[in-house]
């Protein structure tokens, strides 16, 4: 079976002060289609430029990257944002809510960007909230909220585009006991999962982990 997210080679290089740092160093990694990904290690280790270069937000400098077929390192950057709307969904380790808007309108935000009308927002909007169990929470202001609900908002709005792929950044800080199950069963429901994490303990909910030191693999 062909992966879904293929990985060949890549090598990521950045210039400071004259110097050349090499954050990714001959790369190469296969993730199928619904698996359960950890990817581990510590800070510094190339684990979130990884991320980047997975979720189109970066280019690698060397090597070979196909995302469901389609070779991403040849893409103009407008076909770059058009697979990260259609294909990939993001959890990031600040969420990034709007602290003016309720959980309900922070997921529904980016379907009005994508020019939804609301009779077509509102019920992904809801399902997405019930699969977080959040659903008494929707009036609720993030301030609001506890951080593992706040995580969970972040989780809802990237449910409602319906992503195959999502991408959860550093997600420990606060975690609850809620939103590692909400990973296993989006996981079960037919969704590729990939984490970026320091943490043993959400690495061992995964079904697999990678393991990244001075960015290389090493296992």
């Amino acid at each position: 079976m062909t992966a879904l997210i293929q990985i060949e080679h890549v090598s990521k290089f950045y210039h400071m002060g004259g110097e050349t740092i090499r954050a990714l160093d001959d790369i190469s990694l296969d993730i199928a289609q619904g698996e359960f990904v950890a990817i581990m290690g510590p800070s510094g280790s190339g684990k979130s430029t990884l991320m980047n270069i997975i979720g189109c937000l970066d280019v690698s400098d060397e090597g070979l990257y196909v995302l469901d077929g389609k070779q991403i390192h040849s893409l103009k950057d407008s076909q770059l944002a058009e697979i990260r709307n259609r294909k990939i969904g993001f959890v990031f380790q600040n969420f990034n809510l709007l602290p003016r808007l309720s959980a309900y309108e922070n997921v529904e935000l980016p379907l009005i960007y994508r020019g939804l009308s609301r009779k077509q927002r509102e019920p992904l909007v809801l399902q997405a909230l019930e699969a977080v169990d959040l659903l008494d929470r929707r009036k609720h202001f993030p301030s609001e909220l506890s951080g593992g609900q706040q995580q969970r908002v972040a989780i809802a709005r990237t449910l409602a585009g319906g992503p195959p792929i999502i991408l959860a950044d550093e997600p420990t800080g606060a975690l609850d006991s809620k939103t590692v199950e909400i990973f296993r069963r989006l996981n079960e429901q037919g969704r590729t999962i990939i984490v970026i994490t320091h943490d043993r303990q959400v690495a061992e909910q995964a079904k697999r982990v990678v393991r990244f030191r001075d960015g290389r693999l090493v296992n």
